[in-house]
């Protein structure tokens, strides 16, 4: 593999789709860090000249990437480091049956792309299925075939769980970019603030109850979901999050990480009220950097929190100073690129 020889490389990052806000802020901090970042689209070949291929998510496939680059000679191959933020299959199932319909699964999707009969109108039809057991058969078919040279994970739980079966696994918290907030000093006119899509029944169904329980107290709830009130993004979001007393969790799964959506709310001072989450990131603590509840009391959290602005300010600004001096992003870049510079042989 190609060796890095000093401590600024050419890093290539991948772009899943147009104006990736995760790519932007990767290739902000790099650029911080003395590197020098460019950017690849996921559907396009990997570009010459980089020390190493930044690869995150995926919010798209991953294997075609580490295929490009297992066709490289090892002397001319880059460096292949992911950070995955994305969660895995259901932590109730036996580990031995998530690897093995993971492995499954991938295998389906490199077999069909190496077709030629029907191969694009099959990846289309396969493209939404099964994507958490997509994710751990393809890491561990490319950790075995020795073309995944650093593997990280958001997540804490997850981190240990798969080094625990066999993948190297450096857990990176997903940390707070300037480029996502700002201290607008507007009028916190928006009581509690919804922002994401619903992703299902489990999440829409308890949306839908929160909201329903606010509103017999008076309290309006804006649902930015892309059906009700478009996504929010960039600016839009900031300003949003800046006008928001009150930003609800709600996650996907009983078992999922949902820690990336703290890094956007806490540092623009809007204060997280969750139903209660697995140590994903232990850095925040529920009582001192957010509010948790089980999810059928969290309404009346909230209208708790809505008439004590003492107790909300004061977890507020323990969130916003761990979230901007501790918990950064540019510190989430920095050990991955640290761990990069210790593998041996580099």
């Amino acid at each position: 593999m190609r060796k890095l020889s000093s401590a600024r490389h050419n890093i290539a990052i991948v772009q899943w789709y147009d104006r990736d806000e995760i790519a932007e802020a990767i290739h902000f901090e790099l650029r911080q860090l003395g590197h020098e970042p460019f950017f690849f689209k996921a559907d396009t070949s990997v570009p010459d000249g980089a020390d190493i291929v930044f690869t995150f998510a995926p919010y798209g496939r991953f294997l075609p990437i580490v295929q490009q680059l297992g066709q490289l000679a090892p002397e001319k191959r880059p460096l292949l480091i992911h950070w995955n933020t994305e969660g895995v299959p259901d932590l109730r199932l036996p580990w031995r049956l998530t690897r093995l319909l993971g492995a499954g699964r991938s295998w389906l999707e490199r077999s069909i792309s190496q077709s030629s009969a029907n191969r694009n109108s099959l990846l289309t039809l396969l493209e939404s299925k099964m994507l958490r057991f997509r994710y751990v058969g393809d890491y561990y078919y490319a950790h075995k075939k020795g073309l995944l040279n650093l593997f990280s994970d958001s997540s804490a739980v997850y981190a240990r769980i798969h080094s625990k079966h066999g993948l190297p696994t450096l857990y990176v918290p997903w940390g707070a970019s300037p480029l996502w907030y700002a201290d607008l000093n507007l009028e916190r006119d928006i009581d509690v603030l919804w922002m994401g899509n619903r992703h299902g029944d489990r999440r829409s169904e308890l949306l839908d109850q929160i909201r329903e329980r606010l509103l017999r107290h008076g309290i309006q709830m804006y649902v930015a979901d892309g059906q009700e009130n478009p996504f929010i993004y960039r600016e839009e979001r900031v300003t949003l999050l800046n006008r928001a007393k009150i930003t609800l969790n709600i996650t996907r799964t009983w078992y999922d990480d949902n820690f990336s959506r703290f890094a956007l709310v806490a540092p623009n001072r809007s204060l997280i009220v969750s139903e209660h989450l697995l140590p994903h990131c232990p850095a925040y603590e529920p009582g001192v950097h957010y509010v948790a509840n089980a999810p059928e009391k969290l309404a009346e959290t909230i209208v708790f929190y809505l008439r004590q602005p003492q107790a909300r300010a004061e977890i507020v600004d323990n969130a916003c100073l761990l979230t901007t001096s501790q918990l950064t992003f540019n510190g989430s870049i920095k050990k991955l690129l640290t761990a990069v510079n210790g593998l041996k042989g580099y």
